[in-house]
């Protein structure tokens, strides 16, 4: 009778498990099967996951380890090709569970609340692609397969999935639609190959918004799976087939044994293997999304020294950080005749210089500008003008600025589409005339421009209020590049309009920069030794000949260190910083040197 009741009882759970069915250990088990020696890798890992808790996990406070996440979204049917908003609530959802910052945690039994645990963990959409360039951590792949199986087709795009990117810097995450019952599956560490490592994960069970249904609506399985992929165990020890379910073992002291997975959501208090009440609401059971809402201080102490173990450069990776931005600028001048006449310094004026003043409101005209033209997209930061002439009699207006596209119809070709604008105090003009100095304004939001574009200013209605910038001479100019609107609005070129009739150059300059994509960050060229580090490290740089500037940056982006070397040697010491990964870095020219430091004492 006995044998009885404990036969049925594993056909129950074996009946419900294809209700909820995580396919990692199946995984695990199919492909130990074929490699043995995958089993040794899993030995191997164990003694040293145990090694790392037993003399590290009390060895202080520890900085929050950032991990970032690549999400391959293969679709074949609209349904499946889920939002960037699905996708981000998943990502909000892991960030809650590893937190302990879940609304739904109060729900942990009383027993339990003294083990629950902060994991000390967060996720991320990675920042920079593999190439080092920005991105929103989300690939879309459409497929014409149906399902994927449990395995790794879904991994390759040969088989009619997406390639992995690269496994020591991202933890990839499919979300794609899975053959029944698999809702979700991991990879452990050590058990696969890099382009194969990562969690799959069902379309309609991944994040908690859109198109997900229940009662695995939650965001769980992806956090059940990740616990999978951070060497987690099932709590039960997946042993429920055996002949004595109560012998396995999930490697964590502080889950108590049970004797298989719970389903649904139990009652309070059910137990098993005589141990007072199984942890049903632990995110590595299988009980529905809204029954789950904690890990264990031993799970936690597991998951930290994987991270510190078989997947250390998971926290040292540079996805969480948003790739830098290069600006190469300069500063347009159409002035042919060169600088000597019009862009002048205070101690270059001569008396025999010449010019034309161009801009006094005595005709009534609107504005002035100046055609310049760059090739390929810039921003325009600034404009340096050179007034010669400016008179504040309101003794509060402004010098209205403006940048102009060629989208123009008065005539065609002309000043049109007004893309930036900026407004700077005339008496600050009238300041800078006084002292020959130029007058630089800043322009807000840094306006784009592509081909011709003209800059300029527009001139006061006000009868006491007069401004007027210098021109260059006339022998001086090869080509037209001066506009002038009258008081209809009509655009001219200097060299036809009524009032000059001469082919002149307006004394302004805008400031153009272009965005530059960096490549891969040289990290083969720099040498960082120890690291991980107790506080002092050397770093070893390319033997470049001229002396170089870097910087030691925290993860949240705060300036930690500066310096500069002239020598291929930098003595990095970071003694007084708190334990944690900083990021170490180096401009040459267009190069970018960067490469993680770990601190840990």
């Amino acid at each position: 009778m006995k044998y009885f009741l404990t036969l049925l009882f594993s056909i129950s759970i074996f009946a419900t498990h294809a209700q909820r069915s995580c396919g990692t250990m199946e995984l695990y088990q199919a492909a130990s099967q074929q490699n043995p020696q995958l089993i040794q890798n899993r030995v191997q890992i164990e003694n040293q996951i145990q090694s790392w808790i037993s003399t590290q996990s009390n060895s202080g406070s520890r900085s929050i380890i950032s991990i970032p996440v690549v999400v391959h979204v293969v679709y074949k049917t609209a349904g499946e090709n889920i939002s960037d908003s699905q996708v981000q609530s998943q990502i909000d959802v892991l960030n809650e569970d590893y937190s302990r910052t879940n609304l739904d945690a109060s729900q942990t039994p009383s027993m339990f609340q003294g083990v629950a645990s902060n994991c000390e963990i967060q996720f991320c959409l990675a920042q920079r692609d593999p190439d080092n360039q920005p991105t929103n951590g989300i690939t879309r792949t459409q497929t014409l397969a149906s399902s994927f199986p449990l395995g790794a087709s879904v991994k390759h795009s040969n088989t009619g999935g997406k390639d992995a990117w690269p496994s020591d810097k991202y933890l990839n995450i499919w979300v794609c639609n899975l053959v029944n019952p698999v809702i979700g599956f991991a990879t452990l560490p050590g058990t696969t190959s890099p382009d194969e490592d990562g969690v799959v994960i069902i379309y309609k069970h991944f994040g908690r918004i859109g198109n997900v249904e229940a009662p695995y609506n939650k965001g769980r399985t992806a956090t059940h799976e990740i616990g999978h992929w951070l060497n987690l165990l099932h709590t039960w020890g997946d042993d429920e087939s055996s002949s004595d379910p109560c012998a396995g073992s999930d490697q964590v002291n502080d889950t108590p044994n049970q004797g298989g997975p719970n389903f649904g959501c139990p009652a309070a208090g059910t137990a098993s293997c005589s141990n007072g009440g199984d942890m049903f609401m632990n995110y590595m059971d299988y009980t529905d999304d809204n029954c789950m809402n904690l890990f264990t201080e031993g799970q936690k102490n597991r998951m930290i020294a994987t991270l510190n173990g078989i997947r250390s450069t998971i926290p040292v990776s540079n996805g969480c950080i948003t790739p830098p931005i290069i600006q190469d600028c300069d500063t347009l001048n159409n002035i042919t005749g060169g600088d000597g006449l019009v862009y002048y310094y205070s101690y270059e004026i001569v008396e025999t210089d010449s010019g034309f003043f161009t801009g006094t409101n005595s005709r009534n005209d609107l504005a002035f500008a100046e055609a310049h033209s760059v090739v390929g997209q810039h921003t325009v930061d600034a404009i340096r003008f050179d007034f010669a002439y400016a008179v504040d009699g309101s003794g509060t207006s402004n010098v209205h600025v403006g940048i102009w596209e060629d989208d123009g119809t008065n005539p065609p070709g002309s000043p049109g589409t007004l893309v930036g604008e900026a407004f700077y105090p005339l008496a600050q003009v009238e300041n800078n005339v006084d002292n020959f100095t130029f007058t630089d304004v800043a322009i807000a939001g840094s306006p784009l421009v592509d081909g011709t574009f003209y800059v300029g200013f527009f001139t006061s209605d006000l009868a006491e209020d007069t401004i007027a910038v210098y021109s260059n001479q006339i022998d001086k100019v090869n080509v037209n590049t001066a506009w002038l609107q009258d008081q209809d609005g009509q655009w001219d070129t200097f060299s036809s309009a009524e009032t000059f009739g001469n082919a002149l150059s307006i004394a302004a300059r805008p400031v153009v920069c272009e965005t530059v994509g960096i490549s891969e960050p040289l990290v083969n060229q720099l040498k960082l030794y120890p690291n991980p580090s107790t506080g002092k490290l050397n770093v070893q740089l390319p033997n470049y000949s001229v002396s170089q500037a870097w910087q030691v940056f925290a993860m949240d982006g705060s300036l930690v260190q500066e310096g500069k070397s002239s020598s291929n040697t930098i003595t990095v010491d970071l003694t007084n910083a708190t334990d944690g990964i900083y990021l170490f870095r180096t401009v040459q020219g267009k190069d970018i040197l960067s490469s993680r430091i770990s601190v840990i004492r």
